[in-house]
């Protein structure tokens, strides 16, 4: 077993290795889910007993994916006690959450093991480096921004012409690094969650399904950790849209819980094969469609997933009278109000910045209008009005609410012609 200043040494190599070899390379070290499962099996069958690094090598090559090499258990030291990461102190701003009326992810199971191990931090950062740089690579191609070798990362769906969906695991280790207690670690969730909203970008992935996954967890978060991974985020278009979507899913329907459907145990008729070229619309999950309204059209079925093209998605319009709306509704959780607040005003920043990238003619039509009439600054200040702010009991949290709405305030303004 190698010692713990070896396996710096290692990790210290390993990043080198990664800013001198393309990511492609250096990720055939990493287990994936393979197209061919027939092949993987018929590698598995050879197995040597006599070698501890053998047996190593055998156990990362069974691995369904880079994440479960992560994970608590999987790599033990000797003389090492296993110990769960340290996370931070809750306080009152945390103690409401969806788990409390009946609904969990998995990440919170106190019997499972932890997504990442004490051991496997240096590695979760090795691969999103890899991540990342593939994806700047991918971009420099005239593609839209995501990484290749992320997608090798989630499971294929079920039929082969349907967008990825189950993002369930990378979601779990983002979640869990933003509730460690170091900076370094906590960056690491805001890293994986950039991957997968530029992933999002694409029409590779199932954004109705990953956009109910994310909410179910940001739901979850106390006002301290809502506004620190929102603010962690980078400012791209990409990122807007995605927080713009976020927002509204979670304000439209906190309690809404998409579940994808067992396929039914009968025969189906194998659709056409369409021709070369032929505009297909398909959609990824049709369950997914109900939830608030955000369907996407697919321009082209994905291929194989080892060398899928890059395919910009077209996010769905959400006019200027729908914020509005949703700046309007009430909060029905008192425990959520902060959140709550913290939320309508990021969907007011992300969407008026969006708005104001776009050119004239691709704008909505009734932004500026609507802007210059002042019923935008009217419908932020009825969301933050001081008897709503009031309903925040941690002196903390309101402080921060007040601080909010004196900011958005100001930044409405400016947007008005």
């Amino acid at each position: 077993m190698p010692t713990p200043k070896a396996s710096a040494a290692a990790r210290d190599l390993l990043m080198k290795f990664a800013r001198t070899n393309t990511p492609a390379s250096l990720a055939l070290a990493l287990p994936s889910y393979a197209e061919d499962p027939d092949a993987v099996a018929a590698s598995n069958k050879y197995e040597v007993q006599d070698s501890w690094i053998a047996q190593e090598a055998l156990r990362l090559r069974r691995a369904k994916c880079c994440w479960e090499i992560l994970k608590e258990g999987f790599i033990l030291r000797e003389g090492v006690k296993t110990t769960a990461s340290p996370r931070k102190t809750r306080g009152r701003r945390a103690s409401h959450t969806i788990e409390d009326e009946g609904h969990s992810w998995g990440g919170q199971d106190n019997d499972a093991p932890e997504p990442v191990s004490e051991q496997a931090w240096g590695v979760l950062d090795w691969m999103l480096t890899l991540f990342e740089r593939d994806e700047a690579i991918a971009e420099k191609s005239d593609q839209v921004r995501y990484s290749p070798l992320l997608l090798k990362q989630i499971p294929t769906s079920r039929s082969e012409r349907g967008a990825l969906w189950d993002v369930d695991v990378p979601l779990d280790v983002a979640f869990h690094a933003m509730q460690q207690s170091g900076e370094s670690r906590r960056s690491l969730g805001v890293r994986i969650l950039t991957l997968l909203v530029n992933l999002g970008s694409t029409t590779l992935l199932d954004f109705p399904m990953f956009l109910n996954a994310v909410s179910t967890r940001v739901s979850q978060l106390s006002l301290e950790d809502l506004t620190y991974l929102l603010s962690a985020l980078p400012v791209t278009e990409a990122m807007a849209q995605f927080k713009v979507h976020l927002c509204r899913h979670t304000l439209g329907g906190r309690s809404t819980t998409l579940r994808r459907p067992k396929p039914a145990a009968r025969p189906r008729a194998q659709p056409r094969r369409r021709p070369c070229g032929e505009v297909a619309d398909v959609s990824a999950s049709q369950d997914a469609l109900s939830s608030q309204d955000v369907s996407m059209a697919t321009t082209q079925s994905p291929p194989s997933m080892a060398n899928a093209p890059s395919m910009r998605r077209k996010y769905p319009t959400i006019s200027t009278a729908d914020l509005l709306e949703l700046l309007a509704r009430p909060c029905s959780d008192m425990a959520f109000t902060s959140q709550t607040l913290c939320l309508k005003g990021e969907l007011v920043l992300n969407y008026g910045w969006l708005q104001q990238q776009l050119g004239q003619g691709e704008r909505d039509e009734k932004w500026s209008d609507l802007l210059g009439d002042g019923s935008v600054q009217k419908a932020v200040e009825d969301a933050f009005d001081p008897r709503v702010v009031k309903k925040v009991t941690d002196v903390e949290a309101r402080s921060y609410v007040e601080k909010r709405r004196v900011v958005l305030l100001a930044i409405v303004s400016m947007w008005r012609p």
